[in-house]
């Protein structure tokens, strides 16, 4: 008799969990984006990533830079789209990069790999605006 009431305890805890976890995972995700939210994604990063390559070559305090850095990468995540997911994953992973190597103070090196992402993010946008 306790191991039945063992097992029934342990399987109304698990029927519970299933049941709580999809509505708990989907409580930061209040909708799908919609293609304009999309696009207007997809411009601002663009816009931030051209705006962070101008403000290494002009050699802007480094507050400044590391903030265009941040907004870069916050539009980013908002692109929300299946056909370019992967090309984003490779700007973000580029943008990271640049933002390390400017951090440690190599600023040549941070530039070529920004002047890259931003690439990325102009053939993101060509491909999205195919689509």
């Amino acid at each position: 008799m306790p191991i039945l009431k063992k097992v029934l305890s342990a399987a109304i805890i698990s029927t519970a969990m299933l049941t709580i976890t999809p509505a708990a995972m989907a409580a930061g995700k209040i909708e799908k984006a919609t293609m304009a939210d999309v696009t207007e994604a997809v411009e601002d990063a663009v816009r931030l990533s051209d705006e962070t390559v101008a403000a290494i070559k002009e050699n802007a305090d480094k507050e400044t830079v590391m903030n265009l850095f941040k907004e870069t990468k916050q539009a980013s995540k908002r692109i929300e789209s299946n056909v370019v997911d992967r090309l984003r994953q490779k700007a973000n992973e580029t943008l990271r990069k640049a933002r390390s190597k400017y951090k440690k103070g190599e600023s040549e090196e941070a530039l070529t790999l920004m002047t890259k992402a931003a690439k990325i993010f102009k053939d993101i946008k060509a491909k999205r605006n195919a689509f």
